[in-house]
C-alpha cells in the first residue's frame, strides 16, 4: 500500500506520494519576484534555505487559490530541491489499496504529464500528481532563476 497526502484545490481532491513530502507549514506571504509567472507567488525562508512558493490552483486551473485560514503549504522534494505548494486545505494522509490506484494510461487523450494516475474511492476520484513533471522546461528555468534572484 502506498501512502498519499490528500488535499483540496479548486474543489478537486489531489494526492501526492508521501515520500516526496518534507512537511506541511502554515501559509505565510512570500516575497514577490519581479516579472514572475502568476503561479510563482514568490519565495520564503524555510530552514535557512530559499523556498519557492507555487500556487497550485493558479498553476493547474489558472484561478487564484481561495483566501482562507485553512490554506497550507506542502513542502516537497522537487528536482533535488525543495518547493512549497500552496493548497486550499489538507484532507488527510491515507493509504490506498493497489486496486484503488490506476496509473495514467498514456494512450488516453489527457496530455498532462504531471498526472501520475487516479485513486478511486467510494465517493470520489483523486488525481495523483507527479510534482517533478508539473512544469515545462521553460517554467523550471524561471523558477530556478527566481531562486537565484532572491539570493
Amino acid at each position: 500500500m502506498e501512502q498519499f497526502i490528500v488535499f483540496i484545490n479548486n474543489g478537486q481532491h489531489f494526492a501526492l506520494d508521501i515520500s516526496k513530502i518534507e512537511r506541511i507549514i502554515e501559509f505565510q506571504q512570500p516575497k514577490k519576484i519581479p516579472e514572475a509567472s502568476d503561479y510563482l507567488l514568490g519565495v520564503i525562508q524555510h530552514n535557512g534555505e530559499i523556498l519557492p512558493i507555487i500556487d497550485l490552483t493558479k498553476r493547474l486551473y489558472n484561478n487564484d487559490s481561495l483566501n482562507s485560514d485553512s490554506k497550507k503549504v506542502i513542502v516537497a522534494a522537487w528536482k533535488e530541491k525543495q518547493m512549497g505548494f500552496v493548497v486550499e486545505d489538507i484532507k488527510e494522509i491515507s493509504s490506498f489499496e493497489p486496486n484503488q490506484y490506476e496509473k495514467m494510461n498514456r494512450d488516453i487523450s489527457i496530455s498532462k504529464a504531471y498526472i501520475r494516475g487516479f485513486i478511486k474511492t467510494n465517493d470520489d476520484i483523486i488525481i495523483v500528481l507527479d510534482i517533478d513533471r508539473l512544469f515545462t522546461l521553460e517554467q523550471e528555468k524561471e523558477i530556478r532563476e527566481g531562486i537565484e534572484y532572491a539570493l
